[in-house]
């Protein structure tokens, strides 16, 4: 008999809680349980620029050239948005910056950062490396993306647009889908490398170099190339001036050690190929003589301890030999002075020397 009641007051309990359950889940609301249904509230692209705290630079950009009414088309696009930090490590603060430039050239740059197309990360060649997509510049960028490596595991999804890194990716838009960048891609496709060092006075004394010693008229050439280019202030470090120039004589010297060490041919390197190589095949160290010597180079990149900066890395060895002695070692991670893009091949600015003339005697 007692166990009979015992199972009445337990049938009165769950009925008490189940009634207390269906109460508290028809009064209450449940985003999780709603049906998910088309967000018709989506903005278009430059709409959603404007109203975002990071991409005001843009945005002002993006009115500067007259391109803001094409961003709220139909589209679709692909857009490619620098943040403001990018544009003020370029020395662009404010909008009234802008009046300042070349509008074509701004238009141009502006222009490479979209394109006519969406293209989500899952349309990108997983492990790919400088695959092309056309931009609405004309011209196509490079894109990288390292997912997964040799021994497989959890996907790293490091993509990158022409040397330029993705923080946000697959934004969607009413018209397309955005990125962040991290800094602005620096394309110069109407320029040969020739022209674009030329054109700049920290670079001065590099240019003599590479003229008075038989270097020049190949960075005209269709390369490509990859040109590690030091400053004026980088030579001197190493004894090399205007001024101490005139005292050297080509044919007592190396010249593919001397000024070729910052030469890299028939390749063209981003600094971020090296760290999507990395993810690839667990080394983005790519290793080559220099031309017409046994010199042996290394060159990497990769995001620096404790900054996780993406900096390049170069070591120069006199042969490729194990106990080879280094002749220099340089590492370089001011990110808005590296990859630019050229017609014939990429520019890094370098800030440190690497041979000393008397390191370069026949």
């Amino acid at each position: 008999m007692s166990y009979k009641i015992i199972d009445k007051r337990c049938n009165k309990v769950q009925q008490y809680v189940l009634l207390i359950l269906s109460f508290f889940l028809f009064s209450c609301e449940h985003p999780d349980l709603t049906v998910v249904v088309p967000n018709e509230n989506l903005r278009p692209a430059s709409d959603f620029i404007k109203n975002n705290y990071e991409m005001t630079l843009f945005s002002a950009a993006l009115e500067k050239v007259g391109l803001t009414g094409t961003l709220n088309e139909k589209g679709p696009y692909t857009v490619l948005v620098p943040t403001d930090k990018a544009f003020n490590e370029l020395g662009i603060f404010r909008p009234s910056d802008f009046d300042k430039m070349d509008l074509d050239s701004l238009k141009k740059v502006i222009q490479y950062h979209i394109l006519p197309r969406r293209m989500l990360l899952r349309d990108i060649p997983s492990n790919g490396v400088d695959v092309r997509y056309a931009t609405l510049a004309g011209t196509s960028l490079y894109t990288s993306l390292g997912s997964v490596g040799p021994n497989g595991g959890t996907p790293m999804n490091e993509l990158f647009f022409s040397g330029a890194k993705a923080t946000r990716k697959d934004v969607v838009l009413a018209n397309g889908v955005l990125y962040v960048l991290d800094k602005m891609m620096k394309p110069h496709f109407d320029t040969h490398i020739q022209a674009w060092l030329a054109a700049r006075s920290e670079y001065s004394v590099f240019v003599s170099g590479l003229k008075k010693f038989g270097l020049w008229d190949q960075l005209a050439t269709d390369g490509p190339f990859t040109i590690f280019a030091p400053t004026n202030e980088a030579l001197a470090e190493v004894g090399i001036t205007s001024e101490s120039l005139q005292g050297l004589s080509p044919e007592n010297y190396r010249a593919d050690v001397l000024f070729g060490a910052y030469i890299l041919y028939d390749k063209h390197f981003f600094v971020s190929d090296s760290k999507v190589l990395s993810v690839i095949n667990s080394s983005g160290i790519y290793t080559y003589n220099l031309k017409n010597n046994l010199h042996e180079m290394s060159f990497s990149g990769g995001e620096a301890y404790p900054s996780f900066i993406l900096s390049y890395f170069l070591r120069l060895r006199a042969d490729h030999s194990v106990m080879a002695p280094i002749i220099a070692e340089v590492s370089y991670g001011i990110s808005a002075k590296m990859d630019y893009l050229c017609r014939n091949g990429v520019v890094h600015d370098l800030n440190r020397g690497l041979v000393r003339p008397d390191q370069a005697i026949k």
